[in-house]
Protein backbone atom coordinates (compact mmCIF):
# COMPACT_ATOMS: atom_id res chain seq x y z
CA UNK A 1 0.00 0.00 0.00
CA UNK A 2 1.22 3.63 -0.78
CA UNK A 3 3.73 2.26 -3.48
CA UNK A 4 3.60 0.99 -7.16
CA UNK A 5 3.59 -2.64 -8.08
CA UNK A 6 7.41 -3.70 -8.69
CA UNK A 7 6.14 -6.92 -10.07
CA UNK A 8 5.09 -8.57 -13.75
CA UNK A 9 2.19 -11.35 -13.03
CA UNK A 10 2.70 -13.94 -15.62
CA UNK A 11 -0.50 -15.53 -17.14
CA UNK A 12 -2.25 -17.78 -15.80
CA UNK A 13 -1.13 -16.86 -12.32
CA UNK A 14 -2.10 -14.58 -9.33
CA UNK A 15 -1.08 -12.46 -6.77
CA UNK A 16 -2.45 -10.86 -3.38
CA UNK A 17 -3.33 -7.17 -3.64
CA UNK A 18 -4.73 -5.59 -0.66
CA UNK A 19 -8.15 -3.07 -1.21
CA UNK A 20 -6.76 0.07 -2.84
CA UNK A 21 -3.28 -1.35 -3.79
CA UNK A 22 -1.34 -0.59 -6.80
CA UNK A 23 -2.45 -3.81 -9.54
CA UNK A 24 0.69 -5.20 -11.08
CA UNK A 25 1.32 -5.63 -14.68
CA UNK A 26 0.29 -8.28 -16.07
CA UNK A 27 -3.20 -8.29 -13.94
CA UNK A 28 -6.90 -7.34 -15.38
CA UNK A 29 -9.74 -8.02 -12.84
CA UNK A 30 -9.41 -9.20 -9.16
CA UNK A 31 -11.57 -11.72 -6.89
CA UNK A 32 -12.50 -11.00 -3.49
CA UNK A 33 -10.31 -12.72 -1.03
CA UNK A 34 -13.10 -14.48 0.28
CA UNK A 35 -13.77 -15.88 -3.19
CA UNK A 36 -10.71 -17.73 -2.89
CA UNK A 37 -9.15 -20.64 -1.35
CA UNK A 38 -4.81 -21.25 -0.43
CA UNK A 39 -4.22 -25.01 -0.52
CA UNK A 40 -0.69 -24.62 1.03
CA UNK A 41 1.64 -25.75 -2.13
CA UNK A 42 1.53 -22.49 -3.94
CA UNK A 43 -2.24 -23.26 -5.35
CA UNK A 44 -4.78 -21.00 -5.33
CA UNK A 45 -8.26 -21.90 -5.71
CA UNK A 46 -10.76 -18.99 -7.50
CA UNK A 47 -14.02 -20.02 -6.54
CA UNK A 48 -15.71 -17.13 -8.61
CA UNK A 49 -15.02 -16.43 -12.16
CA UNK A 50 -13.74 -13.06 -12.55
CA UNK A 51 -13.81 -11.04 -16.07
CA UNK A 52 -11.51 -8.54 -17.30
CA UNK A 53 -11.54 -5.02 -15.64
CA UNK A 54 -13.82 -6.78 -12.51
CA UNK A 55 -13.32 -4.93 -9.40
CA UNK A 56 -10.69 -2.51 -11.27
CA UNK A 57 -10.35 1.19 -11.20
CA UNK A 58 -8.40 2.40 -14.48
CA UNK A 59 -6.91 5.97 -15.09
CA UNK A 60 -9.79 8.63 -16.21
CA UNK A 61 -12.33 6.67 -14.47
CA UNK A 62 -12.87 9.22 -12.35
CA UNK A 63 -11.73 12.48 -13.87
CA UNK A 64 -9.91 13.01 -17.47
CA UNK A 65 -9.11 15.59 -19.24
CA UNK A 66 -11.39 18.22 -20.01
CA UNK A 67 -14.27 16.79 -17.63
CA UNK A 68 -16.25 19.11 -15.45
CA UNK A 69 -16.38 18.34 -12.29
CA UNK A 70 -18.71 21.15 -10.82
CA UNK A 71 -21.14 22.95 -12.80
CA UNK A 72 -21.23 26.84 -11.79
CA UNK A 73 -24.19 28.03 -9.73
CA UNK A 74 -24.38 24.92 -7.38
CA UNK A 75 -24.22 25.19 -3.76
CA UNK A 76 -21.28 23.27 -2.75
CA UNK A 77 -22.09 19.80 -0.23
CA UNK A 78 -20.14 17.37 1.50
CA UNK A 79 -19.59 15.29 -1.89
CA UNK A 80 -18.64 18.00 -3.85
CA UNK A 81 -16.37 19.08 -1.18
CA UNK A 82 -14.77 15.55 -1.86
CA UNK A 83 -14.47 15.88 -5.62
CA UNK A 84 -12.32 18.95 -5.19
CA UNK A 85 -10.01 17.33 -2.40
CA UNK A 86 -9.87 14.50 -5.05
CA UNK A 87 -8.67 16.65 -7.63
CA UNK A 88 -6.33 18.81 -5.45
CA UNK A 89 -9.04 21.82 -5.86
CA UNK A 90 -9.07 23.64 -1.71
CA UNK A 91 -9.92 26.85 -3.13
CA UNK A 92 -12.31 27.78 -5.43
CA UNK A 93 -14.21 30.97 -6.99
CA UNK A 94 -17.61 31.58 -4.69
CA UNK A 95 -20.12 33.93 -4.78
CA UNK A 96 -20.50 35.85 -1.69
CA UNK A 97 -23.78 35.36 0.69
CA UNK A 98 -26.37 37.65 0.09
CA UNK A 99 -27.55 39.92 2.62
CA UNK A 100 -31.46 40.12 3.05
CA UNK A 101 -32.69 43.18 5.50
CA UNK A 102 -35.21 41.21 7.92
CA UNK A 103 -37.81 44.46 9.40
CA UNK A 104 -41.04 43.21 11.12
CA UNK A 105 -43.69 46.43 11.34
CA UNK A 106 -46.34 47.41 13.62
CA UNK A 107 -46.81 48.93 16.92
CA UNK A 108 -48.27 45.71 18.50
CA UNK A 109 -45.03 44.13 18.25
CA UNK A 110 -42.85 43.19 20.67
CA UNK A 111 -39.36 41.19 20.75
CA UNK A 112 -39.39 37.21 21.18
CA UNK A 113 -37.57 37.43 24.65
CA UNK A 114 -40.27 40.11 26.15
CA UNK A 115 -43.55 39.28 27.69
CA UNK A 116 -46.77 41.17 25.39
CA UNK A 117 -48.58 43.26 27.58
CA UNK A 118 -52.51 43.87 26.91
CA UNK A 119 -52.87 44.90 22.72
CA UNK A 120 -49.45 42.90 22.31
CA UNK A 121 -48.23 39.92 20.63
CA UNK A 122 -44.48 38.27 20.11
CA UNK A 123 -42.45 39.33 16.95
CA UNK A 124 -42.58 35.98 15.23
CA UNK A 125 -42.48 37.02 11.52
CA UNK A 126 -38.31 38.04 12.71
CA UNK A 127 -36.93 35.37 14.06
CA UNK A 128 -38.60 32.61 11.98
CA UNK A 129 -37.60 34.52 8.31
CA UNK A 130 -34.09 34.73 9.52
CA UNK A 131 -33.77 30.98 10.44
CA UNK A 132 -35.76 30.59 6.80
CA UNK A 133 -32.92 32.75 5.15
CA UNK A 134 -30.41 30.78 7.31
CA UNK A 135 -30.99 27.44 6.14
CA UNK A 136 -31.10 28.73 2.72
CA UNK A 137 -27.58 29.82 2.51
CA UNK A 138 -27.79 34.01 2.98
CA UNK A 139 -26.71 36.28 5.68
CA UNK A 140 -30.01 37.68 7.71
CA UNK A 141 -29.66 41.15 8.73
CA UNK A 142 -31.95 42.09 11.30
CA UNK A 143 -33.43 45.62 11.69
CA UNK A 144 -35.53 44.96 14.35
CA UNK A 145 -39.19 45.83 14.79
CA UNK A 146 -40.68 49.20 13.25
CA UNK A 147 -43.21 50.91 14.81
CA UNK A 148 -46.13 52.05 12.51
CA UNK A 149 -44.56 55.69 11.90
CA UNK A 150 -44.23 55.92 7.86
CA UNK A 151 -41.03 58.20 8.14
CA UNK A 152 -39.15 55.91 10.43
CA UNK A 153 -40.41 52.98 8.33
CA UNK A 154 -39.10 54.77 5.24
CA UNK A 155 -35.95 55.52 6.50
CA UNK A 156 -35.21 52.22 8.10
CA UNK A 157 -36.36 50.05 4.87
CA UNK A 158 -33.89 52.44 2.86
CA UNK A 159 -30.95 51.82 5.34
CA UNK A 160 -31.77 48.12 4.51
CA UNK A 161 -31.83 48.70 0.78
CA UNK A 162 -28.60 50.60 0.92
CA UNK A 163 -27.07 47.92 2.57
CA UNK A 164 -28.17 44.82 1.83
CA UNK A 165 -29.34 42.98 -1.33
CA UNK A 166 -32.60 42.27 -0.77
CA UNK A 167 -35.21 43.88 2.46
CA UNK A 168 -38.08 41.75 3.13
CA UNK A 169 -40.62 43.61 5.66
CA UNK A 170 -43.39 41.55 7.28
CA UNK A 171 -46.64 43.24 8.32
CA UNK A 172 -48.51 46.59 6.68
CA UNK A 173 -48.98 45.33 3.52
CA UNK A 174 -52.60 45.12 3.70
CA UNK A 175 -55.26 47.96 3.07
CA UNK A 176 -55.42 49.02 6.25
CA UNK A 177 -54.56 53.14 7.16
CA UNK A 178 -51.66 52.28 8.89
CA UNK A 179 -50.48 49.79 6.27
CA UNK A 180 -47.87 51.68 4.68
CA UNK A 181 -45.16 49.23 3.25
CA UNK A 182 -46.99 49.78 -0.30
CA UNK A 183 -46.34 53.44 -0.13
CA UNK A 184 -42.65 52.86 1.19
CA UNK A 185 -42.12 50.57 -1.36
CA UNK A 186 -43.30 52.55 -4.28
CA UNK A 187 -41.24 56.00 -3.27
CA UNK A 188 -38.34 53.75 -2.40
CA UNK A 189 -38.10 52.34 -6.39
CA UNK A 190 -40.76 50.66 -7.91
CA UNK A 191 -44.17 48.97 -7.49
CA UNK A 192 -44.54 45.98 -9.37
CA UNK A 193 -47.06 44.23 -7.57
CA UNK A 194 -49.23 44.65 -4.62
CA UNK A 195 -51.32 40.99 -4.21
CA UNK A 196 -51.30 37.47 -5.24
CA UNK A 197 -54.22 34.81 -5.60
CA UNK A 198 -52.69 33.01 -2.76
CA UNK A 199 -53.99 31.98 0.58
CA UNK A 200 -52.66 32.56 2.68
CA UNK A 201 -50.76 35.43 1.54
CA UNK A 202 -52.55 37.85 -0.50
CA UNK A 203 -51.51 41.55 0.30
CA UNK A 204 -47.54 40.53 -0.75
CA UNK A 205 -45.98 43.17 -2.43
CA UNK A 206 -43.08 43.00 -4.44
CA UNK A 207 -40.70 45.99 -5.57
CA UNK A 208 -37.39 47.13 -6.62
CA UNK A 209 -34.78 49.50 -5.59
CA UNK A 210 -31.87 49.97 -7.25
CA UNK A 211 -32.15 46.70 -8.92
CA UNK A 212 -32.55 45.20 -5.53
CA UNK A 213 -36.23 43.34 -4.60
CA UNK A 214 -38.10 44.63 -1.60
CA UNK A 215 -40.26 42.36 -0.72
CA UNK A 216 -43.61 42.89 1.81
CA UNK A 217 -44.66 40.01 3.54
CA UNK A 218 -48.51 39.38 5.21
CA UNK A 219 -48.01 39.98 8.90
CA UNK A 220 -49.91 36.49 9.53
CA UNK A 221 -47.12 34.04 10.09
CA UNK A 222 -48.30 31.11 8.62
CA UNK A 223 -48.79 33.52 5.22
CA UNK A 224 -45.77 34.77 6.06
CA UNK A 225 -43.61 31.47 5.95
CA UNK A 226 -45.49 30.25 2.53
CA UNK A 227 -44.71 33.30 0.54
CA UNK A 228 -40.96 33.64 1.69
CA UNK A 229 -40.88 29.74 1.13
CA UNK A 230 -42.47 29.60 -2.24
CA UNK A 231 -41.89 33.21 -3.97
CA UNK A 232 -38.71 35.06 -1.74
CA UNK A 233 -36.32 31.75 -1.85
CA UNK A 234 -36.31 31.19 -5.62
CA UNK A 235 -36.14 34.97 -6.02
CA UNK A 236 -32.87 35.15 -4.30
CA UNK A 237 -32.04 31.65 -6.38
CA UNK A 238 -32.22 33.87 -9.21
CA UNK A 239 -30.11 36.52 -7.49
CA UNK A 240 -27.32 33.77 -7.25
CA UNK A 241 -27.61 32.69 -10.75
CA UNK A 242 -28.42 29.22 -9.15
CA UNK A 243 -31.73 27.04 -9.83
CA UNK A 244 -33.39 26.07 -6.45
CA UNK A 245 -36.33 22.96 -7.10
CA UNK A 246 -38.51 21.19 -4.78
CA UNK A 247 -39.31 17.83 -5.37
CA UNK A 248 -42.61 16.50 -4.07
CA UNK A 249 -43.85 13.37 -2.92
CA UNK A 250 -47.66 11.42 -3.68
CA UNK A 251 -49.52 10.78 -0.91
CA UNK A 252 -53.27 10.62 -0.62
CA UNK A 253 -55.36 12.75 2.25
CA UNK A 254 -56.85 11.29 5.24
CA UNK A 255 -59.85 14.04 4.83
CA UNK A 256 -61.76 15.50 2.48
CA UNK A 257 -60.37 19.25 1.84
CA UNK A 258 -62.33 21.93 1.01
CA UNK A 259 -60.88 25.05 -1.23
CA UNK A 260 -63.37 27.47 -2.65
CA UNK A 261 -61.71 30.79 -2.49
CA UNK A 262 -60.61 31.64 -6.49
CA UNK A 263 -56.88 31.57 -4.99
CA UNK A 264 -54.20 28.84 -4.80
CA UNK A 265 -54.49 27.43 -1.53
CA UNK A 266 -50.91 26.11 0.40
CA UNK A 267 -52.34 23.49 3.13
CA UNK A 268 -50.09 22.32 5.78
CA UNK A 269 -49.98 18.48 6.57
CA UNK A 270 -48.54 15.94 8.65
CA UNK A 271 -47.58 12.69 7.14
CA UNK A 272 -47.89 8.95 8.19
CA UNK A 273 -46.98 5.83 6.80
CA UNK A 274 -50.23 3.27 6.80
CA UNK A 275 -50.25 -0.25 4.93
CA UNK A 276 -47.35 0.80 2.75
CA UNK A 277 -48.27 4.36 1.51
CA UNK A 278 -47.79 7.88 2.45
CA UNK A 279 -50.60 9.84 3.82
CA UNK A 280 -51.27 13.51 3.93
CA UNK A 281 -53.95 14.55 7.21
CA UNK A 282 -54.71 18.55 6.58
CA UNK A 283 -53.76 20.63 9.33
CA UNK A 284 -56.99 22.96 10.14
CA UNK A 285 -55.53 25.93 11.16
CA UNK A 286 -55.36 30.04 10.45
CA UNK A 287 -52.77 32.58 9.14
CA UNK A 288 -51.64 33.61 12.61
CA UNK A 289 -51.27 30.39 14.26
CA UNK A 290 -47.74 29.49 13.93
CA UNK A 291 -47.41 26.51 16.13
CA UNK A 292 -49.36 24.38 13.97
CA UNK A 293 -47.52 25.28 10.93
CA UNK A 294 -44.39 23.90 13.44
CA UNK A 295 -46.10 20.51 14.00
CA UNK A 296 -46.45 20.30 9.78
CA UNK A 297 -44.16 17.85 7.74
CA UNK A 298 -45.41 19.28 4.83
CA UNK A 299 -47.16 20.66 2.54
CA UNK A 300 -49.78 20.49 -0.36
CA UNK A 301 -51.47 22.99 -2.88
CA UNK A 302 -54.53 22.64 -4.28
CA UNK A 303 -55.10 24.55 -7.46
CA UNK A 304 -57.07 28.24 -7.71
CA UNK A 305 -59.90 27.02 -9.93
CA UNK A 306 -60.81 23.70 -7.53
CA UNK A 307 -62.81 23.70 -4.85
CA UNK A 308 -61.32 21.04 -2.81
CA UNK A 309 -60.22 17.50 -2.83
CA UNK A 310 -61.98 14.49 -1.63
CA UNK A 311 -61.08 12.22 1.39
CA UNK A 312 -58.76 9.44 -0.47
CA UNK A 313 -57.52 11.90 -3.27
CA UNK A 314 -54.11 11.30 -4.25
CA UNK A 315 -52.21 14.80 -3.84
CA UNK A 316 -48.38 15.64 -4.12
CA UNK A 317 -46.74 17.25 -0.92
CA UNK A 318 -43.88 19.04 -0.44
CA UNK A 319 -41.42 18.98 2.95
CA UNK A 320 -41.33 21.93 4.92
Amino acid sequence: MGEGAAIKVPRDSCVYVPTGGAIPAGCDCAVMLEYTEDYGDGTIGVLKPGAPGMNLIFRGDDVFPGKTILKAGRVLKAQDIGALAAVGKTEVPVRPRLRVGVISTGDELVPADQKPGPGQVRDVNGPMLAALLRDYGAEAVDYGIAVDDEKLLWEKTRAAAEDCDAVILSGGSSAGVKDAACRILGELGELLLHGIAVKPGKPTILGNAGNKPLIGLPGHPVAAYFVAKLFVLPLLARLEGRSRREYPVRAVLSESLNANHGRMQLNACRLEEKDGRLVAEPIRSKSGLITQLAGADAYLVIDRDCEGLPKGAEVEVFWN
